[in-house]
């Protein structure tokens, strides 16, 4: 199946280069998927994204392990080795119990600066107890042997995060380790509220506690796929409280993926589901991007692009 793509924005987006942290590859052909996975995706391959990576004008990117191949990161060491490891890192999956440290240092050689919790493995995505068990299995499974890694958690629960917040101080708030989460934390935008909020996305379970944990600079968020907070495509106007509201609580900790090849939302899917190729989204990446700079200070943009994935992922 064929990966299209939308037209890109002008060079004058990137006057100084960017990073797309969240994007992923499948070459089933090459590397056969996990029979237990969660989705079937059509081939999306380093061909493509390179041919993408250059119409949009990026010059870096973060590389993250699709959770259809499982915690097997064969096919991710030699994707990021063949997108070119000086411009491309590497966000793993592991399992926390039987994962060694000799495999942690030889992920870190081939250019893997963190992972990324498969909740679906932890029959997790809407139990918050497991939650807490999969990221404290993480964490201590990485956090001596490798300092400055990142760890992506992502779920699709935000109220979730008033219990997750103390486990995040306590585990996170004395080590070298990097909390990120995806695709806004999941936040909704206005279009997607429910009314009792009124288009108030203050008024939404767990924004206090997602935005105190941003300020205090022990989460990362990731400002990718706007599809799955908004219904106003292309330009995810009602996005811009959001993207405002996280960035005025730290400049310092927000990034931008693109999330392509743009799968579907995340959910818990049937055996038969999963099993059974489900297509791309078709997402105009340029009108997404143009509004998104319009809504930043030229200083915002650089940190969001250049400055604050160069810090967290290129060291």
């Amino acid at each position: 199946m064929t990966v299209e793509h939308q037209p890109c924005p002008e060079p004058m987006l990137f006057p100084n280069g960017g990073w797309d942290v969240h994007h992923h590859i499948f070459e089933p052909a090459k590397f056969a998927y996990a029979p237990d996975r969660h989705l079937t995706p059509p081939p999306a391959t380093v061909e493509q994204f390179l041919a993408f990576k250059n119409k949009i004008g990026i010059t870096n990117s973060v590389l993250t392990h699709g959770l259809s191949y499982g915690s097997d990161c064969t096919s991710l060491k030699t994707f990021v080795r063949e997108l070119g490891e000086s411009g491309t890192r590497g966000i793993g999956v592991i399992d926390p119990e039987t994962t060694t440290p000799e495999e942690l240092q030889e992920m870190h050689a081939r250019g893997i600066r963190g992972i990324r919790v498969n909740l679906y493995q932890y029959q997790a995505m809407h139990d918050v107890e497991r939650q807490k068990q999969a990221l404290r299995a993480h964490i201590r499974a990485i956090k001596p042997q490798c300092p400055g890694w990142s760890i992506a958690f992502t779920h699709v629960h935000p109220e979730f995060w008033g219990e997750l917040k103390p486990i995040i101080e306590e585990e996170m708030g004395s080590s070298s380790l990097h909390l990120v989460t995806d695709h806004f934390a999941l936040l909704k935008a206005a279009s997607m509220l429910p009314a009792e909020y009124e288009g108030d996305i203050t008024r939404q379970p767990g924004f206090t506690e997602i935005m105190d944990l941003v300020r205090s600079g022990l989460l990362y968020v990731k400002l990718s796929a706007p599809y799955r907070v908004s219904h106003e495509a292309p330009r995810y106007a009602d996005v811009k409280p959001l993207v405002r509201a996280y960035v005025d609580a730290n400049p310092r900790q927000i990034l931008w993926g693109s999330d392509w090849p743009h799968t579907p939302h995340m959910k818990v899917r049937t055996r038969e589901e999963a099993l059974t190729e489900t297509p791309y989204l078709v997402i105009d990446d340029a009108e997404w991007l143009k509004s998104l700079r319009s809504w930043v200070s030229a200083e915002e943009w650089q940190a969001i692009m250049v400055s604050n994935p160069t810090k967290l992922y290129n060291w």
